[in-house]
């Protein structure tokens, strides 16, 4: 029996998932277009997880101050610390000055060329008057201090130039002490000779063999003389140079006398403006007569000697 579709029977059914699935699939589709624009463009605008930490600048802290000298910062390797410390030691540990070691060596610290210059700028803190001190941020190297003539700030100037030519940036606060006369009889000198005694027995001023330049050691020694003159400025002070027991008589008064000339001379270069006398004795004067002994220390020295005017 022949039978006329309704156009609104079975069929209507099947229209309208077909639509509800063409809108899902758009919507799909979209979504995934969504997903894609995130992934390219979000991560340009936050902030990402992983990234690698920044790396730090070395840094350096250095006081001197009450016969201490401490060093603070951060360094990149073990071996530039071992180098500083080492130059530190070599300096001012004979001399009675107490060495602290507060750095800090950081693998995340970054290499710098002006770290390897330090040892070359430490005795600048020797020539201070009672504190001075580095300080290097990375970028910045700071000088503070003070000394006590122009010519002494020029020197601390010029010992500063390697790490200038390094990278950093000299914020120069090195001021010059203005000259003051001070009375011998303003400052004990006799507290004064105990103290020019202690130094000179724990470590006596040297010099190259059988001559009349002195060795690093021996200026080390004459700097930490220098810090103690300054208190007494005006006071008469007798250099007295002795030799060992050893070699011609002649030979060696001449010697003895180059050498407190030696003495008196880098004194003076280092600003003191004590009446110095020099006088040379040669052999003549042994602290131990015992079986020769080239080079014997106790014979062999420099003594430095307060002139009482009274």
């Amino acid at each position: 029996m022949w039978y006329r579709q309704d156009p609104y029977d079975s069929d209507q059914p099947h229209g309208e998932r077909d639509e509800f699935m063409r809108r899902a699939r758009i919507l799909a589709g979209g979504f995934a277009a969504l997903m894609l624009l995130a992934v390219v463009c979000i991560p340009r605008h936050l902030p990402s997880q992983s990234r690698a930490t920044a790396v730090a600048p070395a840094s350096l802290y250095v006081s001197f101050e009450k016969n201490t000298l401490i060093f603070r910062g951060s360094l990149p390797t073990q071996r530039s610390k071992t180098s500083i410390l080492e130059q530190a030691h070599a300096l001012y540990a004979k001399k009675g000055i107490h060495v602290t070691d507060q750095f800090t060596v950081d693998a995340q610290v970054g290499a710098a060329a002006w770290v390897d210059t330090i040892p070359q700028l430490l005795p600048i803190l020797g020539w201070m008057v009672e504190r001075g001190s580095i300080i290097i941020d990375g970028h910045s190297l700071v000088v503070t201090g003070q000394v006590t003539s122009p010519r002494e700030k020029a020197d601390v100037l010029q010992v500063m130039a390697p790490a200038i030519r390094a990278g950093l940036k000299l914020e120069d606060r090195v001021m010059v002490a203005r000259a003051t006369a001070v009375s011998p009889a303003s400052v004990s000198l006799t507290a004064l000779q105990l103290s020019l005694n202690q130094v000179l027995t724990k470590s006596s001023i040297e010099f190259e063999p059988d001559s009349a330049a002195l060795t690093a050691k021996g200026q080390a020694v004459l700097d930490h003389i220098v810090v103690l003159l300054r208190k007494a400025p005006a006071a008469p002070i007798e250099i007295a140079s002795h030799t060992d027991i050893g070699g011609a008589a002649e030979h060696n008064l001449r010697l003895s006398r180059q050498r407190a000339d030696a003495v008196k001379q880098y004194l003076t270069d280092h600003g003191l403006t004590n009446p110095f006398t020099t006088i040379g004795y040669g052999s003549t004067r042994p602290l131990s007569n015992r079986k020769y002994q080239p080079g014997l220390p106790q014979n062999q020295r420099i003594e430095l000697l307060m002139i009482r005017t009274t």
